[in-house]
């Protein structure tokens, strides 16, 4: 799972072509056919840029500091402008910015990513989710530990990759014939350029079930697509080292409890919405119920419960919250700068939900 930062906009495309990169001899990474980028309206960059509250105003900023957790003040800005102090080395760093040039050297994934305030080399000494294909010019956001040394920061050392958009917009709006686009349209697009491999029809189809299956437990769709996105990047395969499956990564015993079988990705989302939508509604009393029910998702319910709806002092669910909550922020900008039609961007359905089964023990 992974976090985030508070630079400007989500969304950069360049007018200039993209050339296909390809990989060393021995690289196992795909690599991406050729396109032309093309440069986003400036209407759009204004979209997205205007209303945006400051980062300490969001109810996903991380609620605690420590070690393993992100560092949101350290930004681009104050790490490579200027000397930097060897205090700062360590430090987990959330960094937003396009991809100049993603390598594949010696079997391990290097990427030159450009920032606010200049380039900055990150270095992957294991594989890392997202990377399976060559991510040249999508827009990212990078959790890494910075590395310092003779008072400048040399690099960072990579841990995972969010997607937040890709290197064009590949044909999302011609798709639409001219018509303003509806939110499953959307979602398909963000499920297609994480996963190009996966046919189209098969990305339309998760997105109408999380739509669905968010509109039937009254949740907001962009919030449980962001869940969705941190769990497993829309694998609809994914299988953690503890056991959690499919799009929610669901454990067995919780998937019981919540009635769906976990192997299946439409019931997979069902769970994981009525999950989430149990725990918003039992924390709706709190100033920050996100906060509470995502770390209660992640750490389980009794932790957040022992805890009175606080975010428990850890990094996985500290970081968690923080994480789902940047990329909700970024498909919600996006959804808005593309006019996309269906739920407000941030609000819940209208339907009542269900009561969902949470099992006492998760």
């Amino acid at each position: 799972m992974f976090p985030s930062s508070d630079i400007g906009t989500s969304v950069w495309w360049e007018s200039e072509d993209l050339a296909r990169f390809e990989a060393p001899a021995g690289g196992d990474r795909i690599s991406l056919e050729p396109c032309r980028v093309r440069k986003i309206p400036l209407l759009v960059l204004f979209s997205l840029l205007l209303g945006a509250p400051a980062l300490a105003q969001e109810w996903f900023r991380p609620a605690h500091r420590g070690p393993g957790m992100t560092n949101v003040d350290l930004t681009p800005v104050r790490a490579l402008r200027g000397s930097v102090p060897e205090s700062w080395d360590g430090q987990m760093v959330l960094w937003e910015g396009r991809v100049r040039r993603h390598d594949l050297v010696a079997g391990r994934d290097r990427l030159l990513l450009a920032t606010e305030a200049g380039d900055v080399l990150v270095l992957f000494s294991r594989q890392a989710r997202n990377l399976e294909f060559d991510r040249s010019g999508y827009r990212v956001a990078v959790k890494g530990i910075l590395r310092v040394g003779s008072g400048r920061t040399r690099c960072l050392d990579g841990l995972s990759v969010i997607l937040l958009a890709p290197p064009q917009i590949w044909g999302f709006q011609e798709s639409t014939a001219g018509r303003p686009p509806d939110l499953v349209q959307f979602l398909t697009w963000v499920i297609g350029f994480h996963n190009p491999h996966v046919p189209g029809h098969e990305a339309d189809g998760m997105a109408r079930s999380l739509v669905r299956a968010a509109s039937e437990n009254s949740l907001d769709p962009f919030l449980l697509a962001s869940l969705i996105q941190i769990e497993s990047a829309w694998d609809v395969d994914a299988v953690s080292s503890s056991g959690a499956v499919g799009l929610g990564q669901l454990m067995p015993f919780t998937a019981q409890g919540l009635g769906v079988d976990p192997t299946d990705p439409d019931q997979n989302l069902q769970g994981a919405a009525r999950m989430l939508a149990g725990l918003l509604r039992e924390w709706q009393h709190l100033e920050n119920p996100r906060a509470a029910a995502l770390s209660g998702y992640n750490s389980g319910p009794n932790r957040v419960r022992r805890l009175g709806g606080r975010v428990p002092a850890l990094p996985e669910p500290t970081n968690y919250v923080f994480f789902i909550g940047y990329v909700h922020r970024n498909l919600v900008r996006l959804a808005r700068a593309f006019s996309v039609g269906g739920p407000e961007p941030g609000s819940g359905a209208t339907s009542r939900p269900q009561p969902a089964r949470v099992p006492p023990g998760s």
